[in-house]
């Protein structure tokens, strides 16, 4: 059974992944990540003030395209933000997508997909008042009608993981297990957000293993410090300024991550930072610079 218990490493080499070693053990040369993404939240506030230049900066500091989210299509059109991304050299094969329109205006959506390019529609974020057990069977039958549509019109959707995800419902059920048993892999993949499920002292390999060519997507950033006593904090911003770093300032092992990509299924690898420090190119670069120099 897919449950908290069977994630959570019991062992110091059943945590490997999630227990994090120095980032002085360099990772086996072996294979590397040839295109990089970023999420465009991590540049919101640039973004809102000028997002040609933000995508110019994001290009410059050497990613291949971006990750974008319901923020950058508030105000212009689809298609004008497509427009920008590709002026920059840029491409977009996700963006993340509120809930509710997903739930209520399905066809919609997959229009905006279409519209921007993207192969996935990614469901990032569930409200507090709704992550009891029974809001979680019924979000895997909302994703699973979504999805069908989503996948006749040439499209994925995806959902994307924080930690309370991993919180068990009662009798070792967790959200992740309702949403991985009750849903169709031919309509619904995930996308794993790395910092979170460390926060959240997952067994990844175990995740892999029960659930192979479930994780299309991966969201990659650093942590650096012990996680434990930040595991239960539902303060978002707190933990993002205190112990999220840029990658290759942290200590979260990515290498073994992926070199589990032929079970995950992960095809997309994207950094992202909640609490960016500037200077922002510079931040932004060091994480690319980090991702590239992978191996695996």
């Amino acid at each position: 059974m897919f449950s908290r218990r069977t994630f959570l490493a019991t062992s110091a080499g059943a945590m490997a992944v999630a227990a994090c070693r120095p980032v002085e053990d360099p990772p086996v040369v072996g294979r590397k990540i040839d295109q990089i993404g970023i999420q465009t939240y991590t540049l919101r506030d640039s973004m809102q003030a000028d997002m040609p230049a933000t995508l110019a900066m994001i290009k410059r500091a050497g990613y291949d395209y971006v990750e974008l989210n319901r923020r950058d299509f508030a105000e212009i059109s689809p298609q004008t933000l497509i427009d920008r991304v590709k002026a920059a050299g840029l491409y977009a094969p996700s963006t993340h997508l509120s809930y509710d329109p997903v739930r209520t205006s399905t066809a919609d959506m997959v229009a905006t997909c279409k519209t921007l390019g993207c192969e996935y529609g990614i469901i990032p974020w569930m409200d507090e008042s709704q992550r009891e057990l029974e809001d979680w069977k019924r979000h895997a039958r909302v994703f699973n009608e979504a999805g069908k549509m989503f996948a006749d019109n040439g499209l994925r959707l995806a959902y994307h993981n924080h930690q309370f995800e991993f919180d068990d419902l009662g009798g070792g059920t967790t959200a992740m297990q309702v949403l991985l048993e009750n849903t169709n892999p031919d309509f619904v993949d995930f996308q794993l957000d790395i910092f979170w499920a460390v926060l959240g002292g997952i067994n990844l390999p175990e995740l892999f293993k029960e659930n192979p060519g479930r994780f299309k997507l991966s969201h990659i950033k650093d942590m650096k410090g012990d996680p434990a006593s930040y595991r239960n904090n539902p303060d978002y911003a707190d933990i993002s300024k205190s112990i999220m770093v840029n990658v290759g300032e942290g200590n979260i092992d990515f290498a073994s991550v992926f070199a589990l990509n032929d079970t995950s299924g992960m095809e997309y690898f994207i950094t992202e930072h909640d609490a960016l420090q500037a200077p922002f190119e510079a931040s932004i670069k060091t994480s690319q610079d980090a991702v590239r120099a992978l191996r695996f």
